[in-house]
């Protein structure tokens, strides 16, 4: 009769183990792998699992070890042998490497064994803020990357340059000139990982304002922006004025001009223009607006 209870005893034990594995590797947000050890087997004898995934053996009955095989788990992965008996009743190894892995319970090999399959885990990209402006003189700021592999950035100018590599959760710097002309210029930081589309953020910097004494044309809207080539500039009470239009690439290069007045609005059309980040400057005698327009498809 006291057999029988232990028996029982240790049957609902190892079922309870068993559900609290399925109810781990039920979210998806579940990391560790119950493997349930008893006479004599490895239950369950197999896993999918992910890499940075913990596998955990639980002791229900017997002496037994989990142990890797040799050559039977990936290069560059740690081997392991580690008794689960009713002394020591867990033992758990976290997965590095991806591949296939193979282990037994060394008294009871080869009937008593287990696998597990790991796979890389999707890679993924995320780089903040979107946006640094930054003054006109030189200097440097940064960028949060959070991601779970390696990744490369690259600048769009010169005059702004930044950290080119890294791996896993980091921080671009991007060191920047002085801008010693009276126009915002404008970098565009492409951030790229292997499967994934890269992303891009960007430094403003400011114009100078070393001899420059500007009012601002605080009337002007331009619309819409984003634009897929024409937008419309709305002079509102300037209509009467004559304004000149300058169109810049992010370098500062100027892509075209064109004189306006006499009308409360003025349309332009730059589809056939690379896509990407351009600033318009409107001038009417010492007055000035610079406003940043992107083209998309």
């Amino acid at each position: 009769m006291k057999y029988n209870t232990m028996k029982k005893f240790t049957y609902i034990v190892s079922c309870l183990v068993f559900i609290l594995g399925i109810t781990f590797n039920s979210h998806s947000f579940a990391v560790k792998h119950v493997v349930l050890v008893g006479n004599f087997f490895f239950n369950p004898t197999s896993l999918n699992v992910t890499v940075g995934d913990t596998i955990r053996w639980v002791w229900s009955a017997g002496t037994h070890t989990t142990t890797s095989n040799p050559g039977g788990i990936p290069s560059g992965a740690a081997s392991w042998d580690a008794p689960i008996t009713s002394s020591v009743t867990t033992f758990e190894y976290k997965v590095t490497v991806a591949g296939a892995y193979a282990y037994v319970c060394t008294p009871h090999a080869p009937s008593m064994a287990g696998t597990f399959t790991a796979t890389a885990p999707a890679p993924t990209l995320s780089v903040t803020p979107s946006n640094q402006n930054v003054p006109a003189i030189s200097g440097s700021t940064t960028f949060d990357v959070m991601s779970n592999s390696s990744w490369t950035a690259s600048s769009s100018e010169t005059w702004c340059t930044v950290t080119s590599t890294g791996s896993g959760n980091g921080m671009i710097t991007a060191s920047y000139t002085a801008n010693a002309t009276s126009l915002i210029r404008m970098a565009t930081i492409t951030v790229s990982v292997t499967g994934l589309a890269p992303q891009m953020v960007t430094v403003t910097q400011a114009a100078s304002s070393v001899g420059v004494k500007e009012r601002i044309l605080t009337d002007l809207q331009i619309f819409p922006n984003p634009t897929k080539g024409v937008f419309k500039l709305k002079a509102g009470n300037l209509k009467d004025q004559v304004l000149n239009v300058s169109l810049l690439d992010i370098s500062g290069k100027t892509v075209l001009t064109r004189v306006c007045t006499g009308a409360d609005e003025y349309t332009f059309d730059i589809t056939l223009a690379p896509r990407g980040y351009y600033f318009i400057r409107v001038e009417s005698g010492n007055d000035s607006q610079v406003r940043r327009i992107m083209l998309i498809d």
